[in-house]
């Protein structure tokens, strides 16, 4: 880990109440969710057991849903406190198929032996200070016929976002933050700089999708919760639709080797 990646040790609870518990991550999680069983019902033989790496993946919800599946799940955080949250979720479900590993992702190929059918990484690389050399790491941890599900802080939805909300000052001098807050994303990336390195490390797009392409700018918040059944139906109808996909506040690419 370098000085400036984020380790959310003292924040787990916060994290659970104004992530987690919300409709935004009721969002984020259905559309990850759909997009990983659209690629693994179309790619993959019924029955057959992955080997799946998750990266940065906290307090574990996917790896979880991932192993009720069948799946064999390595989850690995830089937080301990975080992997404790997903150690108590795994036990409550009664799963072995998951391990855990401390560590943050640039060691992984240096304290990993194997290489993964599907390497998982979610919102991660916005709190990186190299993230083209850990999109690198990820590659060379999955296997030439595996894929990797990306999900990344979009530069795209965070300028309409600040838009939308009239911060033009803050626009005008590139969107720094004067005072830091904790569980605000600090480096959102440019789509287009994310697709040069999907062509540099020789992978292929199979699914795109935005992840909060209009929850953020519905007008009434309080829908966010009295409605979140139809945002749910939303959000999913139009993930994957141009031009929508684009704008989401994140962006979801599972690749796969060329």
């Amino acid at each position: 880990m370098t000085t400036t990646d984020q380790n959310f040790d003292d924040r787990k609870g916060t994290f659970r109440k104004n992530i987690y518990g919300t409709s935004k991550g009721r969002v984020r999680e259905a559309v990850l969710t759909r997009d990983l069983k659209q690629y693994i019902d179309f790619n993959l033989d019924s029955g057959k057991t992955l080997s799946v790496l998750d990266v940065g993946g906290g307090q574990g919800q996917l790896a979880i849903r991932l192993a009720e599946l069948g799946h064999d799940v390595t989850l690995t955080d830089i937080s301990e406190e975080m992997l404790t949250i997903a150690k108590q979720a795994t036990q409550e479900k009664e799963l072995e198929n998951i391990n855990f590993k401390c560590l943050p992702l640039q060691e992984l190929s240096e304290n990993l032996n194997e290489k993964y059918d599907l390497v998982l990484c979610h919102a991660v690389f916005e709190w990186l200070e190299k993230p083209r050399e850990a999109f690198s790491i990820l590659n060379a941890l999955c296997k030439p016929s595996g894929a990797i599900s990306f999900m990344f802080y979009n530069k795209i939805g965070q300028t309409l976002s600040n838009l939308v909300y009239g911060n033009f000052d803050y626009i005008r001098a590139g969107m720094k933050a004067k005072r830091v807050v904790k569980l605000n994303p600090q480096s959102a990336l440019e789509p287009a700089d994310v697709y040069q390195w999907v062509s540099e490390e020789k992978l292929t797009i199979a699914i795109k999708s935005g992840v909060r392409v209009f929850h953020d700018y519905i007008r009434d918040v309080n829908k966010w919760e009295s409605d979140v059944d139809n945002i749910l139906d939303m959000e999913l109808k139009y993930s994957q639709l141009a031009p929508y996909t684009e704008i989401g506040r994140y962006m979801h690419l599972i690749l796969t080797k060329v």
